[in-house]
């Protein structure tokens, strides 16, 4: 008579509830979708507030932009990725503040910039790449380090002094380009449905224009257009 060995209990943690790990890993990502949705969220509400006071000048930048392939893949990508059910479910989220919107996407501007600048523009390194080099520290630790520094200090200083804010022509209630534009009572709300990507896109070339305008090319190409 033969015996069988019982095989192995089974590992808990794979089998079992949660563990402690999952519920941070899980807690993680949650976060990312809150700062994606808060971000697309308040991009949409700038772009609806231009539609509505600028429409002229919204109609203008989406003719420009529309047969663009950026604006297209964004299209194809906002509509895989079912963005618009993240952005309509559940009540609003407050606005982000657009100097956090506009300080994530400095990095990858500069490098876009420099590697689309004609030379002898294109062999400029990415500011703070020497240092970083020097240092022997990774260039991301040390722009994420100095931007936090500099915004920081900005922020407080604009805190301190109190800057008032003016209007721009869109209508909005403006404060220097590094300070957050518009507040939740200013900003018109989300309009879910077929603007919503294109609200997406006009809040971006709003609240990114300053700083997309500061890498524009000295001389303008000629680019295919409507």
């Amino acid at each position: 008579m033969t015996t069988t060995t019982p095989p192995p209990p089974a590992d808990p943690a794979a089998t079992g509830p949660l563990t402690p790990t999952d519920h941070r890993a899980l807690a993680f990502l949650d976060q990312v979708n809150h700062c994606l949705r808060q971000c697309l969220c308040t991009l949409a509400r700038h772009g609806v507030a231009l539609r509505r006071h600028a429409p002229e000048r919204a109609r203008l930048l989406l003719d420009t932009i529309r047969p663009w392939p950026f604006y297209k893949g964004g299209q194809f990508l906002f509509d895989l990725m079912e963005w618009e059910d993240l952005m309509v479910d559940g009540d609003p989220p407050p606005l982000m503040p657009t100097e956090r919107i506009v300080s994530t996407c400095s990095l990858p501007v500069q490098w876009i910039a420099a590697a689309t600048a004609e030379t002898p523009d294109a062999m400029r390194l990415v500011p703070g790449q020497r240092t970083a080099a020097a240092l022997g520290l990774p260039l991301r630790l040390l722009v994420t380090t100095a931007r936090t520094a500099v915004l920081g200090a900005a922020q407080d200083l604009t805190d301190l002094l109190g800057t008032p804010t003016t209007r721009d022509d869109t209508g909005l209630a403006t404060a220097p380009e590094s300070a957050a534009e518009g507040t939740d009572a200013e900003l018109p709300p989300l309009e879910a449905g077929f603007y919503l990507y294109e609200d997406i896109a006009l809040g971006a070339l709003i609240v990114l224009g300053p700083l997309l305008a500061g890498h524009a090319p000295t001389t303008p190409l000629q680019s295919p257009g409507p």
